[in-house]
């Protein structure tokens, strides 16, 4: 399975440090996971919607992950009502450690996935980055 991330440049690391830090919709803070979608289109409509149109930084790459078909993962079915639910059900997704992914529908476009990777999980080393590029938003994007 392929998967994409965009991110600063500086935080290429695939350790979930940042999501540790400071949470996200689908952890809390302390709990190390990383963000990525099925598409790159995805990934970059998931990063416009937190952003600051103001202050978009210009240092972004994009990657390119390959997971090998042969590594479990689960699909969530449906999504949670409340922002607190989907923090529960990530923390306790990532304290099990019993897949390398699970796939959770988008809030921001519904009917596509985001794949979060558990780093801490065992199969985290047969995850490779296949392909890194820069990347600039389109300035049409934030008008």
């Amino acid at each position: 399975m392929q998967v994409f991330r965009i991110c600063r440049d500086i935080h290429q690391a695939l350790d979930g440090e940042g999501a540790r830090l400071f949470g996200g919709r689908w952890n809390s803070p302390g709990f190390p996971v990383i963000y990525t979608s099925e598409h790159l289109s995805l990934c970059i409509l998931e990063q416009l919607v937190h952003l600051d149109l103001d202050l978009i930084p210009t240092n972004w790459v994009t990657l390119t992950l390959e997971i090998p078909d042969t590594i479990e993962g689960e699909t969530l079915s449906s999504l949670p009502v409340k922002k607190e639910e989907a923090k529960r059900i990530g923390d306790e997704w990532l304290k099990t450690k019993k897949t390398l992914y699970l796939k959770v529908s988008s809030f921001v476009v519904p009917g596509e996935y985001n794949v979060l990777i558990n780093p801490l999980h065992h199969d985290m080393k047969r995850i490779k980055v296949s392909k890194t590029s820069h990347f600039q938003f389109d300035q049409r994007l934030l008008r």
